[in-house]
């Protein structure tokens, strides 16, 4: 099923539905935020580490073609491509408090993460999603994950 350009479809009542912001993640690598110790290259440790709060993380199986998690501290959204289907893995994040919806894709390739870097109210919570996006033609596809809502602060 496509989607078009907007998050549109079959979202929760909810969640923002007008174009969101499309954001490239920075590769991180074939860790993600579940890994215990950073990259060789000195990178510090990855975002379950640096937390007490665990990341939250959806569509966890392949079907769905990524996944994505939140990680509460520095408020980073992590993306998995888990599909060699030549789309790229995406992340869409949506809030409780009428912030404009955004788009993490991982352009990277399968098996790779990417992260992007947000800034959310601490006292608000998101809602994650995970979903396929063709770059070429602009237009997110199905099926896809969504989590429930997330204490931006990871005090649940």
């Amino acid at each position: 099923m496509v989607l078009g350009g907007a998050l549109l479809g079959a979202a929760p009542a909810s969640a923002a539905e007008e174009a969101p912001e499309i954001v490239e993640g920075v590769d991180m690598g074939t860790q993600g935020p579940l890994a215990e110790t950073g990259a060789a290259d000195g990178m510090a440790t990855r975002a379950a580490a640096e937390t007490t709060a665990a990341p939250s993380c959806i569509g966890t199986t392949v079907a769905y073609g990524s996944t994505v998690c939140f990680a509460p501290y520095g408020d980073v959204v992590w993306v998995l491509d888990t599909k060699k289907d030549g789309m790229s893995a995406a992340g869409g994040v949506y809030t409780d408090y009428g912030r404009g919806s955004r788009v993490c894709v991982n352009k990277a390739g399968v098996d790779h993460w990417v992260k992007c870097d947000y800034d959310y109210w601490e006292k608000g919570n998101i809602q994650l999603r995970a979903l396929r996006y063709d770059s070429g033609t602009g237009k997110f596809y199905v099926p896809d994950a969504w989590s429930d809502w997330i204490p931006v602060d990871g005090k649940y």
